[in-house]
């Protein structure tokens, strides 16, 4: 073999474990780089079920820079929610865990008595009884539909009940108050108002003119006490049968007697003669 020949193999050879080395090189990165992108994968990947368990609270492995300070940053944050707790907060938890409801989800009776107990007895209304004893209802009150008036020859609201009775009859007051008002009224005559609880008067209308020296302002009356005698002063009912006019008012608005108290009517008298 001559010498061209021998250095052409020996360049050969070295080409040939030249490329040699570079597929091992390439094999070896590839698989480095594999290896990688798998473990890459992997950790972005949720862990099975049957691995759940195994996972590792990595807040609290050593090295994770929760240091001293950190804990005691979290225990102060614990502290401070266990202060914000309110006392009755905790109370209404334990009740609920015994019970199953707070205190405050009471019944309707639990409901109605707690209001009742929070109405003070000035703000209720009394129980009215009937200005006149025995006597009947010949005009009912209407405050909003006109009704006849035989004295005035028209139709007109009438604000209150005429109750019939003679020249003289007691009228008695309605319920517990105190005289507010006693005078002439130029239309309605001799007039005397008592006020009661619940922001209520009654007044009494057409009284004879002794009245007044039965009736003051200022005086206690109690319910059935005689506060003036029935008249025939009331210039427009001039013309209607002897009675009584009675009206009421509530928080200053006119309402009707007839819906506070008990009284006989004269259609209720014509019913039980058929």
């Amino acid at each position: 073999m001559t010498n061209a020949s021998k250095k052409q193999n020996i360049i050969l050879i070295a080409t040939l474990a030249v490329v040699f080395a570079a597929l091992v090189t390439l094999a070896a990165l590839t698989s480095s780089a594999n290896r990688r992108a798998k473990a890459a994968a992997d950790a972005r990947s949720p862990l099975p079920e049957n691995r759940i368990g195994e996972q590792v609270d990595e807040s609290a492995a050593p090295g994770n820079g929760v240091g001293p300070e950190d804990e005691a940053k979290d225990a102060a944050k614990t502290e401070k929610r266990d202060e914000e707790r309110a006392p009755e907060t905790e109370v209404i938890e334990e009740q609920v865990k015994t019970t199953g409801k707070e205190t405050g989800e009471r019944t309707d009776e639990e409901k109605d008595a707690a209001v009742s107990a929070t109405v003070r007895p000035e703000d209720m209304l009394p129980v009215f009884r009937a200005p006149v004893e025995g006597a009947v209802v010949v005009k009912e009150c209407s405050l909003t539909i006109p009704v006849f008036s035989a004295t005035m020859n028209d139709y007109r609201v009438h604000r209150g009940l005429d109750f019939a009775c003679a020249p003289g009859t007691p009228v008695l007051a309605a319920a517990d108050g105190v005289v507010t008002e006693v005078r002439r009224d130029p239309m309605m005559g001799v007039t005397v108002s008592v006020r009661h609880s619940g922001d209520c008067v009654t007044t009494y209308q057409g009284l004879d003119l002794e009245t007044g020296s039965i009736a003051h302002v200022g005086d206690v009356v109690v319910s059935g006490q005689v506060i003036g005698a029935a008249g025939e002063t009331a210039l427009i009912e001039s013309a209607e049968e002897g009675h009584m006019h009675f009206a009421m008012t509530v928080k200053g608005e006119a309402v009707d007697p007839g819906e506070y108290l008990e009284v006989t009517r004269l259609a209720d008298l014509y019913e039980d003669a058929e």
